[in-house]
């Protein structure tokens, strides 16, 4: 993942496609106003399985993009982006670049305050790693307003990086992350409980679904600790 980008110097090189399905999204609302501006020429295409076919000037390889925001993290929404994320990973080719790009807010950009909190993207994060077999790059974009100069500006500072799997030391730096508690970070002694107790981010929010693994949450960390870790999968979590 990359960091945080904010850019608007309002001229840009890029040209390619947008997904007609963006339309029938909560999050067309705030980017239309964006694809419609003259100063980029994207044309509207039956894209399957991404949002956005990019090219640049400066890059012979096209950026194909999915587009999320905070919403499609919501359990109403969370099945529609595993399936779309899923059929995005798997259509992924050596002949192009790809890149998941998260708006930080879906507030219009003339109402944006610029404020935005990072839990989406760090339940994307969680997600990510639970139903896809190895890492997909992840680019956060604090609004709509500033998309497509983050767009280009990753375009110029892209290198070839092979896709890998992520390390054990990796998975478990996710992992420490998934708590509602107060520190967000699980000390290093509960994460590696956790690490031994459930061999992938998958078994893990499963177990967060059933009495059977509540309990055996409760039994090695104690209610206390258990509480915020069944409690960050929010309303995901069956209520039994």
């Amino acid at each position: 993942m990359i960091p945080i980008m904010d850019t608007r110097n309002g001229h840009f090189s890029l040209r390619g496609q947008f997904s007609s399905t963006l339309r029938s999204r909560a999050i067309w609302r705030i980017i239309e106003p964006v694809l419609t501006a003259l100063v980029v020429s994207l044309e509207e295409a039956e894209l399957r399985q991404c949002d956005f076919v990019l090219y640049s000037l400066h890059r012979s390889l096209p950026l194909r993009v999915l587009l999320l925001g905070p919403s499609s993290i919501d359990s109403k929404f969370e099945p529609e982006t595993v399936s779309r994320l899923t059929q995005f990973y798997h259509s992924i080719s050596n002949s192009q670049n790809h890149a998941v790009v998260f708006l930080c807010s879906e507030d219009a950009f003339n109402r944006a305050s610029g404020k935005y909190s990072l839990d989406g993207l760090l339940a994307l994060q969680v997600l990510m790693a639970e139903v896809l077999p190895s890492l997909v790059p992840i680019i956060p974009v604090s609004d709509s307003s500033c998309f497509l100069s983050c767009m280009e500006q990753y375009f110029d500072n892209l290198i070839d990086i092979p896709q890998q799997n992520p390390t054990l030391s990796e998975s478990i730096t996710v992992l420490s992350h998934a708590t509602a508690g107060s520190p967000n970070v699980l000390c290093e002694q509960d994460t590696n409980i956790l690490s031994d107790l459930f061999p992938s981010m998958r078994t893990l929010s499963q177990a967060t679904r059933t009495i059977e693994g509540r309990e055996v949450l409760v039994d090695y960390l104690g209610e206390k600790k258990a509480e915020p870790i069944i409690g960050f999968w929010g309303d995901d979590v069956i209520r039994e």
